[in-house]
């Protein structure tokens, strides 16, 4: 099974604006990300898939300089972008996370995997990890399926499609130990109080901190709830706008 890393990201973001080019230690959080994937992944298995619009001309001139691919599609129709993104690098499965967690548990993803080529899962899920570590693995042939029975090309919200098709897809969901369960735990980038939060992880660890494992991560959250505490607000707000964007997308 050929299995790639496709990194879901554009620089449209309005609540932190041009987010993913934000730079943490001197080097832009998408590049950040790019460093900790390499960790688990060949180059040139890595992918961004962005858009068309001139806007993330930015997002390729950085594929290019670290030596990733990039592919560029619509802007709204995500799992189209996905697919073909897939489709274009012969990857029988691939990892997909939004380019805005830098600290991705890159050390989770042999789980993925194997849920994936042997119990033959259509989509893998970690969501009971904490945000911003946790992946998606996904079958290339699974997400074909769905823009067969899809109904708009507003599909930023694709994971429902395996949840409400359940003879059509297999979901596998990967528990994490006790030691992993952190609701409360934040590692993903949408407003000012994330990149402080983000800030002050890459303090303490400095330019290694790409490097750092997903359990000492949360060893080190543990161990400083005064860090925990500069995004714990942030939940909320991005719950009720991911639930808000769910009932759009549903509508149409």
């Amino acid at each position: 099974m050929k299995l790639g890393f496709i990194i879901t990201g554009r620089m449209k973001s309005t609540r932190l604006p041009k987010k993913l080019t934000i730079k943490i230690k001197e080097r832009e959080v998408i590049s950040w990300m790019i460093e900790r994937a390499k960790l688990r992944f060949k180059k040139e298995d890595i992918v961004i898939a962005t858009s068309t619009n001139p806007q993330d001309d930015a997002l390729e001139d950085i594929a290019n300089r670290e030596g990733i691919k990039v592919f560029r599609g619509g802007e709204e129709d995500v799992i189209k972008r996905l697919y073909l993104a897939a489709k274009e690098n012969k990857y029988d499965a691939f990892i997909n996370i939004t380019a805005d967690c830098p600290l991705f548990g890159f050390d989770l993803i042999d789980s993925i995997e194997n849920a994936l080529e042997v119990e033959k899962a259509d989509l893998v899920t970690q969501l009971d990890f904490p945000h911003g570590i946790f992946t998606y693995g996904i079958k290339t042939s699974s997400i074909e399926k769905i823009l067969e029975i899809k109904k708009t090309d507003q599909t930023e919200v694709w994971g429902d499609y395996f949840y409400t098709n359940p003879d059509l897809f297999k979901v596998v969901k990967i528990d994490p130990s006790a030691e992993m369960i952190r609701p409360d735990y934040r590692l993903t980038l949408d407003y000012p109080e994330d990149l402080e939060f983000f800030k002050a992880v890459y303090s303490h660890f400095g330019l290694n901190t790409y490097k750092i494992g997903s359990k000492e991560l949360v060893q080190f959250l543990d161990d400083n709830p005064c860090i925990v505490n500069i995004n714990k607000e942030c939940k909320a707000l991005y719950q009720k706008r991911w639930e808000a964007q769910k009932a759009t997308e549903i509508e149409k």
